[in-house]
C-alpha cells in the first residue's frame, strides 16, 4: 500500500483507457487516451519523464476488480493531475 509519506503516485492504465468515460476513472482528454494502455507503456513513459517508475503487476483497481491490469508508482514531483497529463503526451 502507498501512504502519503511515501512521496509515490499511483498510476493506473484505466486512466489513459480510450474506452472509459471520465466518469468511470479516465484521467485525460479523448485525444490523449489510447486504446489499450499498458503499465509497461505508463513505466515507459514515465521513466522517459526521469520519474523512477515501479511496475506492480498483481494490483487491481478498485472500481474493475476482475481486471488484473496492476499499476506502476511514480515519483511524486509535481500534482498528480499534471504528471498524468505530462505521461499521456509521452505515450
Amino acid at each position: 500500500m502507498v501512504s502519503k509519506g511515501d512521496d509515490k503516485v499511483v498510476i493506473w492504465p484505466i486512466y489513459f483507457d480510450k474506452s472509459v468515460t471520465r466518469q468511470q476513472g479516465r484521467k485525460v482528454a479523448m485525444k490523449q487516451a489510447t486504446g489499450k494502455p499498458s503499465i509497461e507503456s505508463i513505466a515507459k513513459a514515465a521513466q522517459s519523464l526521469g520519474l523512477h517508475p515501479v511496475i506492480q503487476k498483481d494490483s487491481i483497481h478498485p472500481s474493475r476488480p476482475w481486471r488484473k491490469e496492476g499499476r506502476v508508482l511514480i515519483d511524486k514531483e509535481d500534482s498528480k493531475s499534471r504528471q498524468i497529463k505530462q505521461i499521456a503526451n509521452r505515450m
